[in-house]
């Protein structure tokens, strides 16, 4: 068994955060370090998961309301590229989802769980 030195594994961990982020997927990112940095699909599954969790602790850094409206955007882009198409099925979708995320997000109110004399 081969040992790695922990410059060797965080190069491999970030050059699986960059091909994640570029928007490769979990199993061509897995396929790429097997194939490139000869590792174990076990090895490469773990730097993998690394890279997912960074992505995560990323997306959680950003502001709610950014998200939200980039998503929105995105959603009303292809929309509108759907209508030009004639895919009307996915113009559908969008403009579902943009309803969702826009009109009934704010619509909803928390609910108490509870009722009658619980103070907790």
């Amino acid at each position: 068994m081969a040992l790695v030195t922990r410059k060797e594994r965080n190069d491999r961990r970030m050059d699986a955060l960059l091909k994640m982020e570029k928007g490769w997927g979990v199993g061509q990112t897995i396929n790429y370090l097997v194939h490139d940095y000869k590792i174990t699909r076990r090895s490469a599954n773990l730097d993998v998961n690394w890279a997912s969790a960074r992505l995560v602790q990323n997306l959680n850094k950003h502001e709610r309301s950014d998200l939200l409206a980039w998503l929105l955007y995105q959603s009303q882009q292809v929309f509108l590229k759907s209508m030009e198409t004639g895919n009307y099925s996915s113009a559908c979708g969008a403009l579902n989802l943009i309803h969702k995320m826009g009109i009934e997000s704010g619509d909803k109110k928390t609910q108490n769980r509870y009722h009658g004399n619980y103070r907790g």
